[in-house]
């Protein structure tokens, strides 16, 4: 400090310096501020003099840091990088701690000519403002130093600067790395590792001016980590069966160990994850056509798949994706006209950004096929319909390209219930929509035992309104008589196990009647045999069920229960509002001319769904749409294809046929005399037809019972009892057929009885103007749902869903890794719900990710 600028301290204007601790005087206050003033004019503690000080001392020592590399050297190939690398820390490095040793610090600079592993160059990863190459060439030279030097370096954080992003890594032994827990507290399968005071530092510097990038190494030798690479043999090995999943490839891994192709690999030291990862980064090229948009890179590789189409109009980034597959679009080997019968369904947990997944399955020649996908995420939408109105466009775009189903599948789906019935019923006589009965019971079941709380409300009004003397036709004027007790409160409580069990037998009798099939005679109960097949028409069918449920829920005084039948499951139409007992029963609409199907459930598309995430997205969790689509090409879709064309050459059998073998010879055991004599004289068993009224028969999935099957077969020769019975016919395509009869015993089709009418007056019950067309949100509300069942109301509240899940997924991701104060507080959160939360989800998370066959550590 000179003491020229130092007044005595008597001057009016002073202040101590920061640095020196020295209290400055100046006459003037200008002279002060001039002391204290720093660059770009603003104010700062410490004087000038002190700047300049610390300013010179400051620049010896980067000088010195500058010129205290060991190894500063310019490269043009990759190759002489690592052979010099190598060679210098061979030299100096002798892998023995020691804490007055001096660290060895490197720097080599990489021009813009060389290519690294990953067939990428140096000036084409500087230049572009790709991160991710540009963090996939750093992750390669941290490899290429632990090759090097046998240390590894984390990846803790990347800088952003004008000229490149500079990744900064630490030693994986340094005791000053950020650790998630403490080390004693880990539960471990391995010895526990040592840590070192090394300071080691590894940056990797890219710069867009010099086209370049920098690797600059400052570390404390120590204990070297051990190298468990994937080596180019085991690589080779995994590029040969990368058409095998991961978890494959690792067990054929595992189990090779002592094999002579693997000398130079010690095979018990590589982890899934490095073959996942080698796996993951071979295949990338054949699913991945737009790194940083997977939506967009999803639709590129869909239209360049063959037999693939993209459907127009519902091709919105962030909300739908829809296409057709080679099933739809080969109408040369697919003929659309046997695409009587079609499946509707969809499923979640399929991608990261949480699109619902839909499909149209069909069943050909008894092989399920999959003819178009539709991915769908309307929880940003703010509109009314916004679900189904994209359903609605989806099917009317398969209608006008050649699909016209007679029957549709659904499960209680009103979404797809309505879409499908506004795109397919229009025009079409034959049209029937068929509610899965699986799913209809089990709905059934949650509500009368009260597994489920109801969301609904007890319509009172409704079935008051909907069972006046004017609103029905006159074989169901016999409600109008027990209006007061159908509008009573009566029993509170809800059904017995028993009672459940009596009402789910019957309302499962009563959805499986139609006019085509015979009146299930019940013997036993005292009820004179039959003369013959008894019929019912659709008229008959529907009173009787009514009267059963009116009668059972009278007897048990349960009104509100029969409400709830009534309401939900046997309400016909009437005036302008529409039929559920039309959607839920086999019967269909009344009128209609279509056949008796087959399928009764959505199982075929479970099914589907099922192998698309055990056998195929197992080893995802949550992919990219990209990754998504190419699994449903590549693998799902075509898988489909395969076995259609095997069962074709008759190289295999449909599972249809397996079900009815199976069937076939179960009843063949139950056979006897007493079988005869009920098929003859009480059920009166139709061989042409294929229909029997024992009550086996309707209850049966594929309509086989024992006296059918009892044509087929003759008394033993010695005559002790047991029948001989003549197997089922061998598998041909042309004999089987998925309606009734299932098996052609004639050239021509047998088709069922003709449409029995009663001469009921219909006309207070349909609408006479079926083919006007009518808009997705008439066609809703004339189904009159409850809140639980409108599947607008249930998207209402997504955005705050959505919300949610963003803050806990950046909460709980890369943020939280490395961050032991976060964990804390974001475990405090939801500690009093851990323990649910992993009972609910760790098996799946397990199975997913394949360590479901050893302890995962994780606990409550």
């Amino acid at each position: 400090m000179e003491s020229s600028e130092v007044t005595p301290r008597g001057s009016p204007y002073s202040q101590k310096c920061a640095s020196c601790r020295t209290l400055i005087c100046c006459a003037t206050f200008g002279e002060l501020q001039q002391l204290f003033t720093g660059k770009g004019g603003k104010s700062v503690k410490s004087c000038k003099h002190c700047r300049a000080a610390t300013k010179s001392l400051g620049a010896s020592v980067r000088v010195q840091k500058e010129t205290s590399f060991g190894l500063d050297e310019h490269f043009e190939v990759h190759e002489d990088f690592i052979e010099v690398v190598s060679s210098f820390l061979e030299l100096h490095d002798r892998h023995v701690f020691d804490s007055d040793a001096q660290p060895l610090k490197l720097r080599g600079t990489l021009s813009e000519s060389v290519v690294l592993g990953n067939d990428i160059s140096v000036a084409l990863c500087a230049q572009r403002e790709d991160r991710d190459a540009q963090k996939q060439a750093a992750i390669h030279l941290r490899n290429d130093i632990f090759d090097c030097s046998g240390y590894y370096f984390h990846l803790r954080r990347c800088k952003e600067r004008p000229d490149g992003p500079d990744y900064f890594l630490t030693c994986s032994r340094s005791q000053e790395r950020k650790t998630e827990r403490e080390t004693l507290t880990l539960q471990r399968y391995t010895s526990v590792k040592e840590f070192f005071p090394c300071h080691g530092e590894l940056h990797i510097t890219f710069s867009k001016s010099n086209l370049s990038v920098t690797i600059t190494y400052d570390h404390k030798c120590h204990t070297e980590t051990p190298k468990f690479h994937v080596t180019e043999e085991v690589q080779k090995y995994i590029q040969a069966n990368k058409l095998l999943s991961p978890r494959q490839i690792y067990h054929n891994l595992i189990q090779m160990a002592d094999s002579s192709q693997f000398k130079e690999t010690e095979l018990h030291t590589i982890a899934k994850q490095q073959v996942y990862n080698v796996w993951l980064s071979l295949t990338r090229k054949e699913w991945e056509r737009d790194g940083a948009d997977d939506f967009k890179s999803a639709q590129m590789l869909l239209d360049g798949q063959d037999g693939y189409r993209l459907i127009e109009g519902l091709q919105g980034p962030g909300v739908s994706l829809a296409f057709t597959t080679p099933c739809f679009n080969d109408t040369i080997k697919f003929n659309r006209t046997k695409m009587t019968e079609v499946f509707i369904d969809s499923t979640f947990g399929t991608n990261r950004h949480g699109y619902e997944l839909y499909c149209v399955l069909t069943e050909y020649d008894l092989v399920s096929l999959p003819l178009s996908y539709l991915l769908l995420d309307t929880r940003g939408i703010q509109e009314v319909g916004k679900r189904g109105s994209r359903l609605t466009a989806w099917l009317t775009a398969l209608r006008a390209t050649g699909l016209n189903p007679n029957v549709v599948h659904t499960d209680k789906d009103f979404a797809e219930v309505t879409a499908a019935s506004i795109a397919f019923k229009a025009n079409n006589d034959r049209y029937n929509h068929h509610l899965c009965l699986w799913h209809s019971l089990r709905a059934i079941d949650q509500y009368i035992t009260g597994k489920m709380k109801s969301k609904g409300f007890d319509s009172v009004d409704n079935s008051r309104n909907s069972t006046r003397l004017t609103a029905l036709p006159r074989y169901r004027y016999f409600l109008s008589e027990e209006s007061d007790w159908m509008q009573s409160n009566g029993q509170s409580k809800k059904c017995t196990p028993e009672k459940a069990r009596i009402l789910r037998a019957m309302i499962k009798r009563h959805l499986l009647r139609h006019p085509f099939l015979p009146k299930t005679f019940l013997d036993g109960e005292g009820t004179p045999a039959l003369e013959g097949l008894q019929y019912q028409t659709y008229e008959e069918i529907h009173a009787n069920a009514i009267k059963e449920m009116l009668e059972f829920c009278k007897t048990i005084d349960q009104p509100k229960i029969f409400r709830y039948f009534w309401n939900n499951w046997y309400r016909p139409a009437f005036k302008n509002i529409g039929s559920r007992w039309e959607i839920a029963s086999l019967c269909g609409r009344p009128g209609a001319n279509g056949a008796i199907p087959i399928s009764r459930t959505t199982m075929r598309l479970e099914s589907h769904w099922r192998i698309l995430k055990k056998d195929y997205g197992s080893r995802f969790i949550k992919p990219r749409l990209d990754v998504l689509a190419y699994i449903i090409c590549t693998g799902l879709v075509r898988s489909r294809i395969h076995l259609y064309l095997q069962v074709e050459a008759k190289r295999e059998k449909p599972s249809a046929y397996k079900d009815l073998v199976h069937l076939w010879r179960k009843c063949a055991d139950a056979i006897n005399q007493d079988c005869i004599v009920k098929r003859d004289k009480v059920y009166h068993t139709d061989k042409d037809q294929w229909l029997c009224s024992c009550p086996s028969f309707i209850l049966n999935s594929r309509y086989l019972c024992k006296h059918l099957v009892s044509f087929y077969s003759r008394p033993q020769p010695d005559g002790n009892g047991r029948f001989l019975v003549q197997p089922p016919p061998l598998y041909y395509p042309r004999l089987f057929q998925e309606r009734l009869p299932p098996i052609r015993f004639s050239e021509h089709d047998i088709n069922g009885p003709m449409t029995i009418s009663s001469g009921e007056d219909l006309s207070d019950c349909i609408d006479d103007d079926d083919a006007r067309s009518v808009s997705y949100a008439e066609e809703l509300a004339s189904l009159e749902l409850v809140s639980a069942e409108n599947p607008e109301a249930a998207e209402e509240n997504d955005e705050d869903i959505k919300e949610f899940l963003r803050v806990v997924h950046w909460a709980s991701g890369p943020e939280c890794e490395s961050n032991p104060r976060m964990q804390r507080a974001f475990y405090r959160h939801f500690s009093n719900k851990a323990a649910s939360f992993l009972s609910e989800f760790k098996r799946p998370y397990e199975e997913a990710v394949g360590t479901s066959g050893r302890n995962s550590g994780l606990k409550g």
